[in-house]
C-alpha cells in the first residue's frame, strides 16, 4: 500500500481548487495543488471581474489566490492527471508519469471546452468558434459577435467583448438583470455558415429561424464535467456532475468535491471560492474522523 506523502490533493487550480488548497493548508495540512496549465484556471481567460465591490481582472485575481496559496505553504504542481484510484490513501496519476498520494482528496476541475452539438462544427474551430473572449476577443475587433450560454462566466465573457466587437449577441435564456451593450436571444443555435471562416449562424427561437450576422461564435453550452479520470465507483449524476453534499462530500468519504465539476454547481466566482472554502472544511472533518 502506497504510504501518503500528503495530506490533501487539489486536482484543479481554479478559483475553487485554490481556495480549497489555501484553507487546508492554513489548517495545517500538507497539500498539494494539481493542475495541468498556469494556476488560476479559467480566470486567466477573462478581463474585468464584478462579483465583488473591488473590480479585479480575471488575472490579477488568479495572482492574488495563487500567493495566498502559496504563503499558506500549498505546494503548487502541473500536471494532468489522468487517474484516481485507491480508497485512502489516494493515488493520483498523472499523462507526465508522475504518482502522488494523498489521505484525501478534493476535485476542483471544472468543465472541458464547451459545444454547440453541430456537425460541422469543427470545421469552424480556430476560423469563428472560440472559447476565450479576453485572448480571441481582439480578432473581431469591429465585427458582430455571438456567446452561446447565459450563465454567470457567458455573461462576463459578453461583457469582456463590449466596446470592442461591433455588436454582442447572447443566444440562452437571458439573465435577470441584463447588461447594457448585449443583445439576448432566447434560443439556441442550430446552424453555422460560411466559406471563408464564420460569417453567420441559424437561431432557432421557439417554432422560428432566422440568420444572426456573426463573426465569431464564443461557445458557453454543451460543457462537460472534466471528470473522466475518476473511479466509476464515485456517484455522478446523469450530466456527468460529481454528486455531493451540502458539504461538498462525495459517496467516497475522504473525497470531496469544489466548483463547477460538481453537480448543482453555479458558474460565479463568488460561488466557487464559497465552494473551495466548504471543501476544505469537509476535508479537515473527515480527516479528523480517520486520524
Amino acid at each position: 500500500m502506497d504510504t501518503p506523502t500528503h495530506d490533501v490533493i487539489v486536482i484543479g487550480a481554479g478559483p475553487a481548487g485554490l481556495t480549497a488548497a489555501t484553507e487546508a493548508a492554513r489548517a495545517g495540512l500538507k497539500c498539494l495543488c494539481l493542475d495541468k496549465l498556469a494556476p488560476g484556471g479559467v480566470l486567466i481567460n477573462l478581463g474585468e471581474l464584478h462579483d465583488f465591490d473591488e473590480i479585479f481582472t480575471g488575472t490579477q485575481m488568479a495572482s492574488l489566490l495563487t500567493d495566498d496559496a502559496v504563503v499558506a505553504g500549498v505546494e503548487i504542481g502541473f500536471g494532468e492527471v489522468t487517474r484516481l484510484s485507491g480508497n485512502g490513501p489516494w493515488i493520483v496519476e498523472t499523462a507526465e508519469g508522475e504518482r502522488h498520494t494523498a489521505r484525501a482528496v478534493v476535485v476542483a476541475t471544472g468543465l472541458n471546452k464547451g459545444r454547440l452539438g453541430l456537425p460541422n462544427e469543427d470545421e469552424y474551430e480556430g476560423r469563428g468558434i472560440s472559447h476565450c473572449a479576453a485572448c480571441d476577443g481582439p480578432l473581431y475587433t469591429g465585427l458582430p459577435v455571438v456567446v452561446a450560454g447565459a450563465d454567470g462566466w457567458a455573461t462576463v465573457e459578453a461583457q469582456e467583448l463590449i466596446g470592442l466587437a461591433g455588436s454582442v449577441t447572447v443566444i440562452g435564456s437571458p439573465p435577470d438583470e441584463k447588461p447594457e451593450g448585449i443583445v439576448f436571444i432566447d434560443g439556441r443555435i442550430v446552424g453555422l455558415e460560411g466559406n471563408d471562416g464564420l460569417q453567420s449562424i441559424v437561431v432557432e427561437s421557439g417554432t422560428s429561424r432566422n440568420t444572426v450576422p456573426a463573426s465569431a461564435v464564443f461557445v458557453y453550452v454543451g460543457q462537460s464535467p472534466a471528470a473522466e479520470f475518476l473511479p466509476e465507483t464515485l456517484a455522478r449524476d446523469a450530466s456527468g456532475h460529481i454528486v455531493v453534499d451540502e458539504d461538498g462530500r462525495t459517496s467516497a468519504p475522504t473525497v470531496v468535491a469544489a466548483g463547477d465539476v460538481r453537480a448543482g454547481g453555479r458558474a460565479y466566482l463568488s460561488v466557487a471560492i464559497a465552494d473551495g472554502q466548504r471543501a476544505a472544511k469537509a476535508v479537515v472533518k473527515a480527516l479528523a474522523k480517520t486520524s
